[in-house]
C-alpha cells in the first residue's frame, strides 16, 4: 500500500529542501508543470517562477522559515497556512515577511499558490528580478 504524504509536510519539506537550502534544481519535484502562483496582485507561471528563483538563489541572500502552528488548514488537495520567512543579505538588516498561503495539490506537487505577504515582497530590493 503506498501512502499519500500530507499537504502540510510537503510545504513543510519544500521550505526546508528547496527554500532554507536555496536549491532550484527541486523545483520539478515539488511544483507541478502546470503551476500558477498569485502573489500579492502578481501572476506568475511555472516557468517565470522557476527563472525568479534560479536568480535570487544564485544571490547570497539566506532564508528561515517558522510556521503559526495555529493556523494549519489540510486536506488530501489543500493546505492553507501562515508562515514568516526572514530573509538576509550581507550587509544589510534581516527582513520578516508574514505570508498568508493557500495551496492547493496536483500529484503531490504544488499546483496552485495564492500568497499575500507583509511586507510585499513583490517589490523588496532582494527580489528585483525575480517577478517578471
Amino acid at each position: 500500500m503506498t501512502s499519500i504524504a500530507s499537504t502540510r509536510k510537503l510545504l513543510q519539506s519544500m521550505f526546508s529542501e528547496m527554500v532554507i537550502k536555496k536549491d532550484a534544481s527541486l523545483i520539478p519535484h515539488y511544483y507541478h508543470a502546470d503551476f500558477l502562483l498569485e502573489t500579492n496582485g502578481q501572476t506568475q507561471s511555472y516557468e517565470s517562477f522557476a527563472r525568479g528563483h534560479e536568480k535570487v538563489y544564485a544571490t547570497p541572500i539566506t532564508y528561515e522559515v517558522r510556521y503559526d502552528e495555529a493556523t494549519w488548514i489540510e486536506s488530501a488537495t489543500r493546505v492553507a497556512a501562515r508562515v514568516w520567512i526572514r530573509t538576509q543579505r550581507p550587509n544589510e538588516n534581516p527582513v520578516e515577511y508574514e505570508v498568508v498561503l493557500i495551496a492547493t495539490y496536483v500529484d503531490e506537487k504544488i499546483h496552485r499558490l495564492w500568497e499575500l505577504t507583509w511586507p510585499d515582497w513583490t517589490t523588496a530590493k532582494a527580489f528585483v528580478g525575480a517577478f517578471e
